[in-house]
């Protein structure tokens, strides 16, 4: 009896202590679980009682003064590899423009050319780029950002002479020139259309034939570059005596946007030196009143296709002129640049300005010195707050 008492109590007691655990432990994941849905509940009440932070306005960029105009810089080659894979000082140093002259634009030029003034066949001799090397050239150009600018040169082969007296005594030698010169322009403004050009010149400075060609030659020439490249189209006139003499008519035609000239007018007539206060209102009276004075006679905006003064004392002399035997004066030919470039910003019948040169071209060259400093200041210059 005792015993079977005694094992239903440890029975009692087996079956009791494993319920009463089942109850303890039953409690506790209530409990936790409980306590575990309150904090998800805390949390979440939490996240979504925190305001959400309002995300950082874009910074609005501040527009540049005059985004309309064409900051432009020219770094001429002259051989047939120019402009290609294989220049690769010509490829590393528009980097450098751009990172040093913030220009938007590149101009670049190919040199056309024929045996003498009167020749009527036009080729591309050992000056001229190759195709490829030229269409390398521009998608480089474009890979770095600028706006190009291709222009057509014109040289004589005899010492002294200048494209601008290329002359006929026969519209019928005219017509031949002018399609000798066509099939030689023709490949390379396939190219440029090909790889992104966005303006281009139908050429430059043919002085005697822009004033004396029939303007029906003129308006064929037009035409057929129309036909081919589909941007921008100007013709490049040189300063003297294009901007001395009333408009020829053919530059008139509608297909040509802008008139583009090769400004090296002579601000004094001696070799000296003028003070940079003075240089501004100079410039503006010997060259932006001529410039103001075609524009309105044309009727379009003008283009300063070629500009350069030297790094000599006499920086406004004869600016044409690459060589100089003129003490060396980097400040001058900074000052120069300012009053041009002051004069050009302020001037609504001035749509672009193209620097002649960067490098290699005698004088004229600003890389390495105080101009580059100039011409960057003016290039990436923001538009006053306020402005339109």
């Amino acid at each position: 009896m005792n015993f079977f008492r005694q094992t239903r109590l440890h029975y009692s007691l087996g079956r009791i202590v494993p319920f009463c655990l089942l109850i303890v432990l039953s409690s506790f994941f209530s409990a936790c679980t409980a306590s575990s849905n309150q904090s998800a509940r805390s949390a979440t009440q939490s996240i979504v009682s925190t305001p959400s932070q309002a995300p950082s306005p874009t910074p609005t960029a501040v527009p540049l003064l005059r985004p309309d105009l064409e900051r432009g810089m020219i770094y001429p080659r002259f051989n047939q590899n120019s402009y290609g894979t294989a220049d690769s000082t010509w490829q590393n140093g528009i980097q450098t423009i751009k990172n040093q002259t913030g220009a938007t634009w590149l101009e670049i030029p190919v040199l056309f050319s024929q045996a003498t003034t009167y020749s009527t066949l036009v080729g591309t001799g050992v000056n001229a780029p190759n195709l490829s090397a030229f269409a390398s050239g521009i998608r480089r150009a474009r890979a770095l950002g600028y706006h190009v600018f291709f222009i057509p040169l014109s040289k004589v082969d005899v010492p002294g002479e200048w494209a601008g007296e290329i002359r006929f005594n026969t519209q019928q030698q005219e017509q031949a020139w002018f399609d000798s010169y066509w099939n030689t322009l023709q490949p390379y403004a396939a190219v440029a259309q090909e790889n992104g050009v966005e303006q281009m010149s139908i050429g430059t400075e043919l002085e005697w034939l822009g004033h004396n060609a029939p303007d029906s030659l003129w308006n064929e020439l037009i035409a057929r570059v129309h036909s081919v490249f589909k941007g921008t189209l100007t013709y490049d006139m040189n300063w003297d005596p294009s901007l001395y003499q009333a408009p020829a008519n053919w530059l008139k035609n509608p297909d040509l946007s802008m008139i583009g000239v090769s400004e090296y007018v002579p601000i004094v007539s001696s070799p000296e030196q003028v003070g940079s206060d003075a240089m501004v209102g100079l410039w503006k009276d010997k060259v932006g009143k001529l410039i103001d004075a075609f524009s309105a006679q044309v009727g379009k905006k003008l283009i300063i296709s070629e500009i350069g003064y030297r790094d000599t004392f006499d920086a406004f002399y004869n600016p044409y002129n690459a060589k100089s035997s003129a003490a060396v004066d980097t400040a001058d030919q900074a000052a120069a640049y300012n009053a041009a470039l002051t004069n050009i910003f302020a001037d609504q019948s001035i749509a672009g300005v193209f620097f002649w040169g960067w490098d290699g071209v005698g004088r004229l060259d600003i890389a390495g010195t105080p101009t580059v400093q100039v011409v960057a200041k003016w290039y990436t210059a923001t538009a006053p707050s306020g402005t339109p």
